[in-house]
């Protein structure tokens, strides 16, 4: 029976990070498998036009079933050249072109079956054999992230933010068999084992939050067990476009600094004017000023040696606006943002809508 209660201090080895990687392996599933184009409509549209793609993905290998292909020796080489963390795209391929030449080829996958453990094994041993095949590898990589980057780069604040909240609800006390999702026969299994590690403090626990897959991975490689955490791709894009509205509204919350931007509104002024008005230091009006320009509410403009400061009547009618597009209004102007297109299945990241494995990290 799982409990809440925890006892003794906290010295285990918990962390969360984003990673491109595990994202991407999702991505390759999706377009790898016909059946899950057909599960994640959104995830499927973005291959539309781009079949071509999904099929040097599903034929790639050839040595496994296209419904179960994770491209799971892409998290190993990111694992072993300490990358699972890394979100810069150029930086990963680098990462994992070098990783091919050291990787061990005599891993423990404890994750993994006996036959995807060789499978995968002996994909590493092949990419090292052929630097044709590891480009082609690498091209295939970079073709299928490049389209997502964006937005995945738009959601990596949210996306670390999930990994953050996991984190502290285990530092306030939740226990691990809560926060660990158990989508995974392997995982159920082996969870009894891995509680006991993590608790005595002797083996790492690494959540990576997800925008692009359900709710639940798991790998465990070279003594780091990582759990994958889903985080819905519409929930996390909205409030990635919501966080600027956020931002400026919190810099109007301040009284004085709303007070200012409604002086300047009526009538440009400098700085020194402004501290007048409102029996402030110019230090003071200065720091708020500047709150303001950074968040695009203020424009300056040099007039006979001062410099003039005025509020951007155009940004604050476009904050206004966003600010009624988030509560009011979703994308197509009737329906409310944020749901979310991924889903709550309980999915393993490297193999398909059964039971496997995932990607890793370090605390």
């Amino acid at each position: 029976m799982f409990t809440e209660e925890v006892t003794g201090p906290r010295t285990k080895r918990v962390t969360a990070t984003a990673s491109l990687v595990t994202d991407l392996s999702w991505l390759m599933h999706v377009a790898a498998g016909p059946s899950m184009q057909a599960k994640y409509p959104r995830l499927a549209e973005m291959f539309e036009g781009r079949e071509d793609l999904a099929d040097c993905v599903r034929n790639f290998w050839k040595d496994s079933s296209p419904q179960e292909d994770c491209f799971t020796e892409m998290q190993v080489l990111a694992q072993h050249a300490d990358a699972v963390g890394v979100t810069d795209p150029d930086v990963l391929w680098s990462a994992i072109e070098e990783a091919v030449a050291t990787v061990p080829l005599e891993l423990e996958m404890p994750s993994e079956s006996p036959e995807d453990r060789a499978t995968y094994l002996d994909r590493l041993r092949r990419l090292r054999e052929s630097p044709a095949l590891l480009r082609s590898y690498l091209e295939l990589l970079e073709a299928v992230w490049a389209p997502v980057d964006a937005m995945w780069q738009q959601a990596l604040p949210i996306i670390e933010e999930a990994g953050r909240q996991v984190v502290a609800q285990y530092e306030r006390g939740r226990s691990l068999e809560l926060l660990i999702p158990q989508g995974c026969d392997i995982l159920h299994v082996r969870l009894p084992d891995i509680l006991a590690k993590v608790e005595a403090g002797q083996q790492p626990l690494l959540f990576v939050p997800c925008l692009f897959f359900g709710s639940s991975m798991y790998l465990e490689l070279s003594g780091l067990v990582t759990i994958g955490t889903g985080v819905g791709q519409g929930d996390a894009v909205a409030r990635a476009q919501t966080e600027s509205v956020a931002r400026r509204l919190k810099a109007v919350a301040d009284p004085t600094r709303l007070a200012i931007l409604h002086s300047l509104a009526t009538a440009p002024s400098s700085v020194g004017e402004l501290a007048v008005l409102f029996r402030l230091a110019q230090p003071t009006v200065s720091m708020h000023v500047k709150v303001l320009r950074q968040n695009g509410l203020v424009r300056s403009q040099r007039q006979g040696g001062r410099l003039r400061l005025s509020a951007d009547a155009g940004a604050v009618e476009l904050l206004l606006d966003e600010l009624r597009q988030a509560v009011l209004l979703g994308a197509d102007g009737h329906q409310p943002a944020g749901a979310s297109t991924t889903g709550s299945d309980l999915i393993p990241a490297t193999v398909v809508d059964r039971t496997l494995s995932a990607a890793p990290v370090t605390s």
